[in-house]
């Protein structure tokens, strides 16, 4: 007698087999699920006929063009109990939390995923922080290279600059005060990295509303909106593109606790 599972199993990789990869219009609808497809399949074997959903953290990433950011948030804030639907479905045991966020970029040159899901646990989030490392390619600082352990990074021209009120700021990465066509480009408050423990991520956020900010990854083009509380995750090999300059981003794991 052939299982419920199994023929959920062979539907799913038939239906795998023929569909088109999600292309840069895809409704909201189908992204999700397209994530909820892609989650069941990191579902383990537990022994004795039992499986169990390993994960408590999932961080799904979503790259269209002129992306419907409050769709999107909408339709995906009922992952978490979709997909606990779906477990359940499948006769899965899973974590009693699960933590689900959604992250939007627009790019601007196409190519590359439009969905990206990535699953972690808590004993991956109690590793060490990792390290970040910054490097000037254009324009002119106080050092040619950065490096940090989480926190908040600051980024803008000048170490202390002061806003109208006189309220000082402090700028981690510091850029000059040159007039070279590229430094003076930096706001004196440009922009902030973060280090998110949920997603055990860097993520840069816009400062400025007037100079822009650009995330360069893969020959594409992310635009970081000004005052976005969500920001735009940035990995290893990514440029930040600040007016005119650019940093370099590292990411590199620290030794394990």
């Amino acid at each position: 007698m052939i299982s419920l599972n199994s023929v959920r199993t062979f539907s799913r990789r038939l239906r795998g087999f023929f569909d088109a990869p999600l292309d840069t219009g895809a409704a909201p609808l189908e992204l999700l699920q397209a994530t909820l497809d892609e989650l069941e399949t990191k579902v383990q074997p537990s022994g004795r006929g039992s499986r169990v959903f390993p994960y408590n953290r999932i961080v799904v990433t979503v790259t269209q063009p002129a992306a419907d950011r409050a769709a999107i948030e909408a339709v995906f804030g009922q992952l978490e109990t979709r997909l606990r639907e779906r477990l359940m479905e499948v006769r899965c045991e899973f974590p009693a939390t699960l933590a689900a966020s959604v992250t939007i970029a627009e790019s601007t040159n196409g190519g590359g995923p439009v969905l990206r899901v990535e699953c972690s646990s808590d004993a991956d989030a109690a590793r060490s922080v990792p390290e970040l490392r910054l490097r000037v390619i254009k324009g002119q600082s106080d050092r040619a290279d950065y490096t940090f352990i989480g926190g908040v990074v600051s980024i803008g021209r000048g170490a202390l600059p002061a806003d109208a009120l006189g309220r000082a700021r402090r700028n981690d990465v510091a850029f000059g005060d040159a007039h070279d066509g590229v430094t003076e480009t930096v706001a004196r408050a440009h922009a902030r990295v973060e280090f998110d423990p949920i997603v055990r991520g860097y993520v840069l956020f816009n400062e400025s509303a007037t100079n822009p900010t650009f995330v360069i990854r893969g020959g594409r083009s992310l635009h970081v909106t000004p005052r976005d509380r969500r920001g735009v995750r940035i990995v290893s090999g990514d440029e930040v593109q600040l007016g005119r300059a650019v940093l370099g981003v590292a990411i590199a794991d620290g030794p394990s606790a």
